[in-house]
């Protein structure tokens, strides 16, 4: 198994350098004389950080919406550890898939073919069954609680639906 120290450090990096740079460095210096351009440079900090995070997010929900044609449950920032791909571990009502930023989508099962899961901290292991074998999914997500609630959640339900 990889161990990663933090796989989202360069999210955190892009917002510490680019709010320094560009929120607080630049504007100090432009201040004094040019007011409109220290603002702009502030503006052009936060468009950046956070406005290239919401685009990616809303762009990955409508990849994962249109793909499975359902409504997203939940999105948590991941990482698929077989290839290092960043994206989204999204779920919905009748899917789990993981949904990458620049790349197709790889990983898409139903909920009643997830058998087992395991977590440890960030690192989640899923068991899906396909016809003949079982295959094992390895992720690292962002928000530990929040993927566990919704797998141990849909991982119930199926083995309910299963068992009846």
């Amino acid at each position: 198994m990889v161990r990663y120290g933090n796989p989202f450090l360069g999210r955190y990096l892009r917002y510490a350098v680019f709010l320094l740079v560009l929120g607080i460095l630049l504007p100090i210096m432009l201040i004094p004389g040019q007011t409109l351009l220290g603002l702009a440079s502030i503006a052009a900090a936060l468009l950046i950080t956070i406005g290239f995070d919401l685009a990616v997010y809303w762009f990955c929900k409508y990849k994962a919406a249109s793909f499975t044609k359902q409504e997203v449950r939940s999105m948590v920032p991941a990482l698929i550890t077989r290839s290092d791909w960043r994206g989204y571990f999204v779920t919905t009502d009748s899917y789990v898939l993981f949904v990458p930023i620049l790349h197709k989508i790889t990983f898409v099962s139903e909920w009643k073919r997830v058998k087992k899961f395991d977590m440890e901290g960030g690192y989640v292991e899923l068991l899906v069954s396909k016809k003949i074998y079982n295959r094992s999914v390895h992720f690292i997500v962002a928000y530990p609680a929040k993927t566990y609630e919704e797998l141990n959640r849909h991982t119930k339900e199926a083995r309910v639906a299963v068992e009846v």
